[in-house]
């Protein structure tokens, strides 16, 4: 499930760094940072010629260094609120390993092993088959599902705040912490998640609303949009991946000893602790 493959062209002075080096050198420190905890320069700002191609070049080579297959993909920035929020134009995605499904059996989150965490309130698709190809709408999307969860989202960028640069998130894994999930629902085809009303509790409190609509007019169209980036790349979205569809209400802090909970309505609810 790697979603990106980039070959660059070689230096002709082996002592100049060739750009598989820069990008190399880039996911070195990103992956260097999640493990230590400790947040690094934003890249954009020593390799401002890095693209968007690069990005994701960068966040393959992270992910190899992370040694976990791919379980999924989680959208960033589908909905206008997050874009808004974070400044930033277009939607991306990131992928998700084993590592990052948090919260099994109820066990808190460690707060300690994360930077400066967020948490928001999304809606989890499940792959029944390969979802291939652009030009997908959202009754051919519908045809791929096996199921639909309730999900909590956590970011924690790893640089020294939330203000950076698309490119920037791109290569951090679009901020990717890890998720958790609650029940699964059986997919059935007459389910409208644009219309599912979302409510964000933080220790008994709300703290924002959204509304599925809010992950570009419907979770599905958003899981068509990452079909049709991947199928540019000659990728599809594989039978079992989980697609995080992007968060529905704004990124909220996440502190230890809070308790988060978010209400899908029909959908159900999820919860999680920061230890």
């Amino acid at each position: 499930m790697n979603p990106s493959s980039r070959q660059a062209p070689k230096a002709m002075n082996p002592s100049v760094p060739t750009s598989d080096q820069i990008l190399e050198e880039c996911s070195a420190r990103l992956w260097a940072a999640e493990v230590a905890c400790t947040p690094t320069a934003l890249l954009s700002s020593s390799h401002p010629e890095l693209d968007v191609s690069d990005a994701y070049a960068i966040q393959a080579a992270t992910l190899r260094r992370r040694g976990m297959p791919a379980v999924g993909f989680k959208l960033g920035y589908t909905s206008a609120a997050m874009r808004a929020q974070m400044n930033i134009d277009q939607p991306n995605f990131g992928v998700l390993t084993e590592a990052h499904r948090l919260g099994a059996d109820g066990r808190p989150i460690d707060r300690g092993r994360l930077i400066h965490p967020r948490v928001e309130p999304e809606i989890a698709l499940r792959l029944g088959r390969d979802l291939a190809g652009a030009g997908h709408d959202r009754a051919s999307v519908s045809r791929h599902l096996d199921a639909v969860m309730p999900a909590l989202e956590v970011v924690d960028t790893r640089y020294p705040d939330y203000r950076f640069t698309l490119v920037d998130n791109i290569a951090d894994n679009s901020s990717s912490a890890g998720f958790v999930t609650g029940p699964a629902l059986p997919w059935q085809d007459r389910f409208d998640l644009g219309a599912v009303e979302v409510e964000l509790q933080i220790d008994g409190q709300a703290v924002d609303r959204g509304r599925g609509a809010d992950a570009m007019g419907d979770p599905l169209l958003a899981l068509a949009w990452l079909a049709g980036f991947l199928a540019e790349r000659g990728l599809v979205v594989p039978a079992g991946a989980v697609v995080l569809t992007g968060g529905l209400t704004r990124a909220q802090p996440a502190e230890r000893g809070q308790f988060v909970e978010a209400g899908f309505g029909w959908l159900g609810r999820v919860q999680a602790r920061f230890g």
